[in-house]
């Protein structure tokens, strides 16, 4: 007899930008757990340092800290902004202030969407 085994949850893929240069970049690290955590969301985090203006420009970095959401980034980046590892990212919160860093919402919400497109293959015990 073949009965369905209980699914794992499929990972959502963050990818963590950032430069030592900005002062964020240990709250904005922390801030993907808290956001995973209230999205109800298991994710898979690959931080990235970057430490050189030739990486920056390499990896099109569009400042610190920066977040891709399987491969997508949180926020729309200027394409003119310099790539280099002194600049730090500008978020727009919900408030229309600009601050450092997303606001745990904006960036739990890009994780439960991501979450959400996720459909585990079917696992089957014999």
């Amino acid at each position: 007899m073949q009965r369905p085994l209980t699914e794992e949850p499929t990972l959502v893929e963050v990818t963590y930008l950032f430069s030592r240069e900005c002062p964020s970049h240990e709250d904005g690290r922390n801030l993907i757990d808290a956001a995973a955590s209230a999205a109800g969301v298991p994710v898979a985090v690959r931080v990235v340092e970057v430490t050189s203006d030739a990486q920056a420009e390499d990896i099109s970095f569009p400042g610190s800290p920066t977040y891709l959401i399987d491969g997508a980034d949180l926020a729309a980046a200027d394409p003119d902004m310099p790539r280099r590892i002194e600049v730090c990212r500008a978020y727009e919160l919900s408030d229309g202030r600009i601050g450092p860093l997303p606001e745990l919402t904006q960036l739990a919400a890009a994780l439960g969407e991501a979450g959400a497109r996720r459909s585990p293959a079917e696992r089957i015990e014999t």
